[in-house]
C-alpha cells in the first residue's frame, strides 16, 4: 500500500512552530492538494516526506513502515521543486534521463520513457539546449519530465506551474491529471492556487499557520467550508461573510428580517450572533430578497459582471451575467438556504449545514 500517513508530526525550528500536530492520511493513487498562503507549512509537509526535511516530533508513515529517518533517495519518490534544481551542464534529454541512468534502466526503456515526457510537455525540439538556453516556463517543464519518467509511486510536486502562462499552465494541469490517471502515482501537490486545487485534486488540505483546517473533496470545501477561513480562501471572489442574528425562527441581516426554515432553526437553536456566508454566484437581484444594500462599484470582465454590495457597513460581492441591465442605487438580494453557510460569531467554525434534508454538522 503507497498510502501516507501523519500521525501528531510536528516541525519545529528552534521556538518556531511551522506544522502543528498534523493528523492526515493520504490514500494510495489519490492527487492530494495541500493549499494554503505562503508560510502555512504545506511546502515543510511536502518535504517530510521526501525526506529533506527532518521531523521535531510524530511519526510519518509510508507504505506501512515508519520513515522518520529513512534517507531520501531510499523512498522511492520524484519531486518536482519550485526552483527547477536543473543540471546546468547537461542537456535537456539528459537532465531527463538522469535518473532513468543512475537506476540502470535499458536504453530502449530510457528513450521511450524521455521521449513520451518530451511529447506530453510540447518540449520537442530541445532535447539538446543546456538550461541556460531555456525560459523560466520551459526549465519548469524539464523538472516535470524529469519526474514524470521516474514513474514512483509516490510524485511530489511544490507549486510545478508557476513560472508557466495561463494557457500552457491550464494545458499542463490536465495532462498532469491524465499522467496520474495513466500511472496512478499517490501525488501530493503544493500549491497556494485555488484553481489549480480545485481542477488538479482529489481532495484538497487547506492549511493555516501549520495548522490543517479542513481536508475534503474540491466540492465539500468549496460549498461547505469548515470555517470562515477556508470560505474566505477559495473563490474569486470569495464567500461572502456577513453578520446575522437569529431568534425566534427570524434571521436578521442588516435591516432585513427573514423566516427561516425549519431544518436550519434546528441548526441554529442556541446561536444568536451567526456569521451568514454566500457564495456570489448564490445572490440574486431581488426586490424582497433578504439582504439589502446599496450598489458602490461594477467591475464588467466580459462574461460576468461582479457588483459589489454595502449591507450596513459590510461589503458583499455578487457575480452576474456579462450581458444585462446596469445595477445601481439601493438593491435587494435572495438566496437560496440550501447553498448558505452558517458560522459560529466566536470560533469562526461552521455550526452545520443541510444536505439531502438531513443536518451534517
Amino acid at each position: 500500500m503507497n498510502s501516507i500517513v501523519f500521525k501528531d508530526v510536528c516541525k519545529s525550528y528552534g521556538d518556531a512552530k511551522i506544522v502543528k500536530s498534523l493528523n492526515l492520511e493520504i490514500k494510495e493513487g489519490e492527487r492530494l492538494i495541500l493549499l494554503g498562503p505562503s508560510g502555512c507549512g504545506k511546502s515543510t509537509t511536502l518535504r517530510m516526506i521526501a525526506g529533506l526535511e527532518e521531523i521535531t516530533s510524530g511519526e510519518l508513515v509510508m507504505g506501512g513502515r515508519v520513515i522518520n529517518d529513512v534517507p531520501p533517495g531510499e523512498r522511492n519518490v520524484a519531486m518536482v521543486f519550485q526552483s527547477y534544481a536543473l543540471f546546468p551542464h547537461l542537456s535537456v534529454w539528459d537532465n531527463i534521463a538522469f535518473g532513468l541512468k543512475i537506476q540502470k534502466l535499458g536504453e530502449d526503456e530510457i528513450k521511450r520513457r524521455t521521449t513520451e515526457a518530451l511529447k506530453i510537455l510540447n518540449l520537442q525540439g530541445y532535447e539538446n539546449r543546456k538550461p541556460k538556453d531555456l525560459s523560466g516556463g520551459q526549465k519548469q517543464r524539464v523538472a516535470l519530465c524529469r519526474a514524470l519518467v521516474k514513474q514512483s509511486p509516490y510524485f511530489l510536486l511544490d507549486e510545478p506551474l508557476s513560472n508557466l502562462d495561463a494557457q500552457l499552465r491550464q494545458q499542463a494541469r490536465t495532462e498532469l491529471v491524465r499522467i496520474h490517471e495513466i500511472y496512478k502515482p499517490t501525488m501530493i501537490y503544493v500549491t497556494h492556487d485555488q484553481i489549480e486545487a480545485m481542477t488538479v485534486a482529489n481532495r484538497i488540505v487547506v492549511m493555516r499557520d501549520g495548522v490543517l483546517q479542513q481536508a475534503g473533496t474540491p466540492d465539500v470545501i468549496y460549498h461547505h467550508p469548515a470555517n470562515t477561513f477556508v470560505a474566505g480562501f477559495i473563490g474569486s471572489p470569495a464567500m461572502n461573510i456577513v453578520s446575522g442574528y437569529y431568534s425566534s425562527g427570524k434571521l436578521k441581516i442588516g435591516d432585513v428580517v427573514s423566516d427561516v426554515p425549519e431544518l436550519w432553526q434546528k441548526i441554529l437553536a442556541g446561536h444568536t450572533n451567526v456569521l451568514v456566508g454566500i457564495r456570489p454566484e448564490h445572490l440574486k437581484p431581488a426586490a424582497d430578497g433578504k439582504i439589502k444594500g446599496c450598489v458602490s462599484y461594477q467591475e464588467n470582465t466580459g462574461n460576468q459582471r461582479t457588483v459589489t454590495v454595502n449591507v450596513n457597513g459590510e461589503t458583499v460581492f455578487v457575480t452576474l451575467p456579462g450581458t444585462g441591465a446596469e445595477i445601481s442605487g439601493n438593491i435587494g438580494l435572495d438566496f437560496n438556504w440550501d447553498e448558505v453557510s452558517l458560522f459560529n460569531a466566536e470560533t469562526k467554525e461552521n455550526i452545520g449545514y443541510v444536505q439531502k434534508g438531513e443536518i451534517v454538522r
